[in-house]
């Protein structure tokens, strides 16, 4: 684990150093991170389910963009990241629970 104050050494690591605007996610108010379980879709969907998870995720995403906008708030959508360290950093096994997709929100 790590100490409270290497949180933001954590996301800059995560984030990878994002090339345009370098540190903004480690700047933002909050950084949200969404995660899924695919077995609770596949049962039902089955191969569509993937499809689905991502469908969804793009969905709240967009809402999330939405609401940032409604209190004059930014908000950047963050598809590349180190998959394995933000996995391990949140204490997910990688394989049946794994990050899919963040977001940071802040200030324009």
């Amino acid at each position: 684990m790590f100490e409270l104050d290497e949180l933001e050494n954590k996301i800059d690591e995560i984030t990878l150093d994002q090339p345009f605007v370098p540190n903004f996610a480690n700047k933002a108010a909050v950084l949200f991170i969404w995660s899924t379980t695919p077995y609770r879709s596949e049962w039902k969907f089955d191969i569509t389910a993937h499809k689905k998870i991502l469908i969804d995720i793009g969905h709240v995403c967009q809402n999330l963009y939405l609401a940032s906008e409604s209190i004059d708030a930014g908000s950047c959508a963050i598809g590349i990241y180190d998959q394995k360290l933000i996995d391990q950093l949140l204490g997910l096994n990688g394989e049946e629970e794994f990050v899919l997709y963040l977001a940071a929100v802040g200030k324009k």
